[in-house]
């Protein structure tokens, strides 16, 4: 039987190869990187995350480092920054950003 977490992980890597686009990832510290990830520019307000916020989808093995609150991304000229970062079991996460 195949490890679940790995195969989820391959699975994350083949939607952000087909789907994603490379984004600038600007560390609070460190160097800045680009990343491949899914961007979605504004979300619904829930309400645990209130206002309007956009969402970036990638995985965590593509950082050199773990993405971080009040860290940036620059998406096509735009700089967002990050307000929260969830992690799941199978590598992605999704980073909350708020344009600066």
């Amino acid at each position: 039987m195949a490890d679940w977490t790995s195969l989820l992980n391959g699975l994350n890597g083949t939607v952000l190869g087909s789907f994603g686009r490379e984004v600038a990832y600007l560390p609070q510290t460190g160097s800045q990187a680009a990343i491949r990830g899914i961007f979605e520019n504004t979300r619904e307000a829930q309400e645990n995350v209130p206002g309007v916020y956009a969402v970036l989808f990638v995985r965590l093995a593509d950082f050199a480092q773990q993405p971080a609150r009040g860290d940036e991304v620059l998406v096509d000229g735009v700089t967002y920054k990050v307000f929260d970062v969830e992690a799941d079991t199978s590598g992605a996460v999704v980073l909350r950003l708020r344009q600066v």
